[in-house]
Parts: structure tokens; C-alpha cells; sequence
């Protein structure tokens, strides 16, 4: 085994957290070392001829190789657990930059009540109100924490989009509904679809307030305080798994890992797979423990450990790093590391075919739509409803080609029901009927979707799976999840709110989906799982504080989605970034001056 000199900080993963944590080290003079389990990438060459929807879409170039490392899932505890053999719920990133890569770059804004989501749901509907066996609970942080970092880390990137709350006034034309800004974004937002101007004019007259998505994806030529040059989206359509092959895209390898390199303190090691956190006799965290892409074992001391890597590799490695000051994994010593396990429920209940209409679909991406916020959250009354929670809609944006999308072409002909807008006949996708309906309407198809927010549960969580093991011979890491009746109710209600929608937009004919089927691993929704590690003011129910810091382990901190105790419904990856600029700050400012203690 390779021993490697002793430095200040090790990161294990170099994506949206490892670099903007490396960066903000890295310049204030620690040495830094990022491992990362993928190859290197940089945009120049390896995104320049990136136009490869089987390459990168169907075999998943940018995400974990499944024949190496997997994770298994079962839907409730008594039910026997099988791996994921291939793609389908997630889609975590392999490789410099991480799934900060192959993003969609859809940027939120957590709300308000979001960080204190067990306080408002009591203080307005009572206790009673949350459902039975639900582990909801508050942040231990509010927004105003983390508006700062929100701040700095848009303008860093340059993300694009439409100011609807500045400093408490509402501004026209952007979303209400949104806790206030100091600024407005530094960019306009991006051009819409088509079909998306469709579905905000069809909001408006319900009385909906859309507005354009925000995305972290430059309108315009930009260049960032972070010294990098970015040109504006050519709205090619292949984004969401891809590259960027013009850095409109705001990346990892176009942003913070080019800053931390240039400070000169900062090494990242790629193929490089982290196995172990490493305890000394005190319970501290001494570096970690990885292996190269042949196998070999090698050993990075560090003072300080960050893991920031995705949601199921942060919390598998506290779980593996067992020791006779930890039997039970780092940051496990009240049981707490895996608990909060959630998801989101991400779905296209009604969808409509418009003969005769051409949307260009094969353009844009996934955040050159409109979007309402009137049903996200609690910014409707629930009083009356039998669920809290729900999510953002909007008209489904573009980067269909035709690889990816036929199979999925979401209205088709059903046989035996011509027209298949029933809710039990169901659209086929084979036969000659489907095949001259796609190839007359492919274009001229679009479908309302929202991401709604899912709550966690006593029975939902991750742990290490008893019988399936890695390359390694380590425990896979088991997902135990299945959607609950509150998710079932919040599904329903938001449905048939999509359905008026799209009826407002005036298809040729609708399919709709009225019930939210059972989870399955094996569908792709997002990559937005969230908690196992979950942020907190206290041990007996966090892992660890509002920094990342873990309680038992104080020099070992967790950055990612991990830390969620819930998981709204929004992309996490802005808060993730915040999330990683307010840590930075605290071991820079705070962590460095009494070490090896629990910030304050």
C-alpha cells in the first residue's frame, strides 16, 4: 500500500461540492487532495463532439459503471431486496465534475418554510396534520442562513432567469412565491419552447402566476467573478446527460475546480475509488483509505475529511468505516446515519398530442419552460386536503431525438380504444397504429409534469445490504422506499390539476394517468434522492450540525443532498452548492481556529 504525505484536507469526490469546497480551502492556503472515482473531463476535448444520444443517454457514459457498483432496493422491510443491474430511478455522475456534468441545470431556491417544514405545517394546521410514521423535521437553519450563499453562488455560475421577490417586493413576470433576494439574477432568463408559452398563457388564465424556469445555464456570454469566459446557449439539445460542448452550461470543470487549481494548493486524483474513512485512537478521522483502477490499495492522510460525493456514496462510506471507536460507522453512534431516506415523485400525468402543430422539440432542454409555483409546498391551503406538500408543474421542455424519446412517445394509439384518452385504456407504443401516430405527431406532442416533494418515514431508509457485496467484497448499500398514502392523495390532487391544464391548451386528444403507480427502481425519475446523513441541532436526531459536521467525527464533515431531513419539491443542486459555500466559510473562519471541535 502507498502512503501518501500527510495533507490539510481530502475530498472524496470532485463534483459541485468537492470543488467549491477545494476552492474555498484551496485559497485560503490548506493543501487540498481530491479523489475521484471517474477519469477526468475537461470540455475541451472530451465534450466537443458530444452529439451521441446512444453513447451518453442510453449507456450512461457520465454515471457510476453498474458492473462495479451497484445499490439494491426493496419497497418496505419484509420484502426481499434485489440490485440495480441497470439504469433506471438515478443517475449518479462517474468522472470529474460529477453529475454536475450531465445535469439538467434547473437552479432552485429552497422557500422559506422549507427549512423549518415541521414548525409551519404544526403552527398552521396542527400536528395532527402530518401523516402517520413521517420523520419531518426542520433544517436547524432558516433561508436568511443560506441567502448569501444562494447569492454568491448564482453569480458565480451565472445562472439565468427572472426576479419575482426582491427584497420583498414582487416583481411581474417572475415567481412570487419565492423568499426574497438581495439581486436579481445576473443573467436574462433563457428563451422558451413553443409549447411552454402554451402552457403559461393556459396558467394565466387560471389564474396561475409562470414564469421561466431559472437555470444555470448562461443566456448570454458571461463572464464569472470566478475569472472564467462562457459563452450563451446555442439551445442545441443535448444537455440533461450530456456535456457541454460550449460552457453555457455552468459546470464543476468550468467553474470552481478550474479556481481551486489555479490557487496552486489543490491535486485531484482520478480512478481513484475511497473504501474507508480511517479512525485513530482518539475517534478522528485520520484520511481515508482508496483504490486505483487496478485495484491497489492506498492510504491519503488528512486532518480534515469532506465527503462530496453523491447521496449514496457519502452515506455508505460512514457506514463502512466501522472501528472499535465506531462499531457502527462514523457519525452511527445513536443509529441515525441512514434514517430520512427520500425521493421525489417526478411524473407526466396528462399529455396531449396537437396535430398539426410543430414544437421543435429536439431543441432547447429540460429549462426552456414556464413553471407555476401556485401549488408547490404549502403556498396552497391544505386545511381541507388530505396531504401537505406538492410540487412545482410545467409543460415538459425539449431534447427529444429520436433514439430517445419514440419509446416514450407519451400518447400513441391504443387498438382497441381509438384515441386512447381514456384513463384506463392506456396508449400502446407498438403496432402499426402507434407507429404511424408517432411518425405524424413526434413533434407535436408535449405533457404537463411536476416535481412534487415526498416526505420520510420510519420505514424508508438506507442501510448495508446483508448479502450483496461490490468489486470489493464491501456491502452494497440498500434502499429500502416505497411512496405512502400521503404521496398517493398529493399525486392525485396534482394530476388533475395538470389535466385542467393541458385541457386549457386545447389538444386534439389527452391520455391521462390519474393514480401514482407504486415506486419502482427501475423507472428513471430524477437524481434527487436526499437524507441518510441528515443536518440538525442535535445528535439524538441529525448526524450532523447546520455545517455538515458530523457530531461523533468532528473532523469529518458531509456536504450533498445527504444532509436534507426532507426533500421539497426542487432540483437540489442549488441548495446543495449554498450548502457547500456556508460550510467552506465555517471551517475557514471557525473550524481552523479551534480544531477538531463542533463549530458553533
Amino acid at each position: 500500500m502507498t502512503v501518501y504525505k500527510k495533507v490539510d484536507v481530502v475530498t472524496v469526490g470532485a463534483g459541485w461540492a468537492g470543488g467549491i469546497l477545494a476552492w474555498k480551502l484551496a485559497q485560503a492556503g490548506l493543501r487540498v487532495v481530491s479523489l475521484e472515482q471517474g477519469p477526468t473531463r475537461w470540455t475541451n476535448p472530451n465534450f466537443q463532439h458530444n452529439h451521441d444520444s446512444l453513447r451518453y443517454h442510453v449507456r450512461h457514459a457520465l454515471s457510476v459503471n453498474l458492473a462495479k457498483e451497484t445499490w439494491t432496493w426493496r419497497p418496505n422491510p419484509k420484502a426481499p431486496t434485489l440490485p440495480m443491474r441497470q439504469y433506471g430511478s438515478f443517475n449518479p455522475g462517474s468522472g470529474l465534475g460529477g453529475a454536475g456534468v450531465h445535469w439538467a441545470a434547473q437552479n432552485w431556491r429552497f422557500l422559506d418554510y422549507d427549512f423549518r417544514y415541521r414548525s409551519h405545517h404544526i403552527e398552521r394546521y396542527g400536528e395532527k396534520k402530518l401523516p402517520e410514521g413521517s420523520q419531518v423535521q426542520d433544517w436547524g437553519m432558516t433561508y436568511d442562513d443560506l441567502e448569501p450563499y444562494y447569492d454568491a453562488f448564482e453569480y458565480d455560475i451565472g445562472v439565468s432567469g427572472q426576479v419575482g421577490n426582491l427584497n420583498g417586493q414582487i416583481i411581474p413576470g417572475g415567481n412570487p412565491f419565492e423568499a426574497p433576494r438581495k439581486r436579481p439574477y445576473p443573467l436574462p432568463p433563457l428563451t422558451s419552447m413553443i409549447h411552454t408559452e402554451m402552457f403559461a398563457k393556459s396558467c394565466q388564465e387560471l389564474g396561475y402566476h409562470p414564469f421561466p424556469q431559472p437555470a444555470a445555464i448562461t443566456s448570454q456570454a458571461y463572464t464569472s467573478p470566478l475569472g472564467s469566459y462562457r459563452a450563451g446557449c446555442v439551445y442545441c439539445g443535448f444537455c440533461t446527460r450530456y456535456g457541454c460542448e460550449v460552457d453555457a452550461k455552468a459546470m464543476p470543470n468550468n467553474s470552481h475546480l478550474p479556481a481551486a487549481l489555479r490557487t496552486g494548493k489543490y491535486e485531484i486524483r482520478t480512478n481513484a475509488k475511497v473504501t474507508r474513512i480511517n479512525v485513530g485512537a482518539d475517534g478522528l478521522a485520520t484520511g481515508v483509505t482508496y483504490r486505483d483502477e487496478n485495484g491497489v490499495e492506498h492510504e491519503q492522510p488528512a486532518d480534515i475529511v469532506l465527503l462530496t460525493a453523491f447521496t449514496f456514496t457519502n452515506v455508505r462510506l460512514l457506514l463502512l468505516s466501522t472501528s472499535t471507536q465506531h462499531p457502527n460507522g462514523i457519525g452511527n453512534d445513536r443509529g441515525r446515519v441512514g434514517k430520512n431516506y427520500t425521493y421525489q415523485i417526478s411524473q407526466n400525468p396528462a399529455s396531449g398530442v396537437f396535430e398539426g402543430r410543430k414544437f421543435n422539440t429536439y431543441t432547447g432542454n429540460s429549462c426552456t419552460i414556464n413553471v407555476i409555483y401556485d401549488l408547490y409546498g404549502d403556498n396552497f391551503d391544505h386545511t381541507n386536503l388530505d396531504f401537505i406538500g406538492g410540487g412545482r408543474m410545467y409543460a415538459v421542455g425539449g431534447e427529444r431525438d429520436p433514439l430517445t424519446s419514440a419509446g416514450d412517445f407519451p400518447i400513441g394509439v391504443n387498438p382497441n380504444t381509438p384515441g386512447g384518452d381514456r384513463a384506463d385504456s392506456g396508449p400502446t407504443n407498438w403496432g402499426k397504429a402507434w407507429k404511424d401516430d408517432l411518425r405524424k405527431n413526434w413533434d407535436s406532442t408535449t405533457a404537463i409534469g411536476f416535481e412534487a416533494d415526498v416526505l420520510p418515514y420510519i420505514d424508508q431508509y438506507f442501510d448495508l445490504d446483508p448479502v450483496y457485496k461490490d468489486q470489493y467484497g464491501l456491502p452494497l448499500l440498500r434502499l429500502t422506499f416505497d411512496f405512502h398514502r400521503d404521496e398517493q392523495n398529493r399525486y392525485r390532487y396534482l394530476a388533475a390539476r395538470a389535466r385542467e391544464i393541458m385541457e386549457k391548451m386545447g389538444p386534439t386528444r389527452i391520455n391521462f394517468k390519474e393514480e401514482l403507480a407504486p415506486y419502482n427502481v427501475h423507472d428513471y425519475q430524477s437524481t434527487h434522492v436526499t437524507g441518510g446523513a441528515i443536518m440538525g441541532t442535535d445528535p439524538a436526531n441529525s448526524v450532523t450540525n447546520t455545517y455538515g459536521q458530523v457530531w461523533d467525527t468532528p473532523n469529518v464533515f458531509v456536504a450533498g443532498a445527504a444532509l436534507f431531513p426532507q426533500n421539497p419539491g426542487a432540483n437540489p443542486t442549488g441548495t446543495v452548492c449554498a450548502l457547500a459555500y456556508r460550510t467552506g466559510d465555517a471551517i475557514r473562519d471557525k473550524y481552523l481556529k479551534t480544531p477538531n471541535r463542533l463549530i458553533t
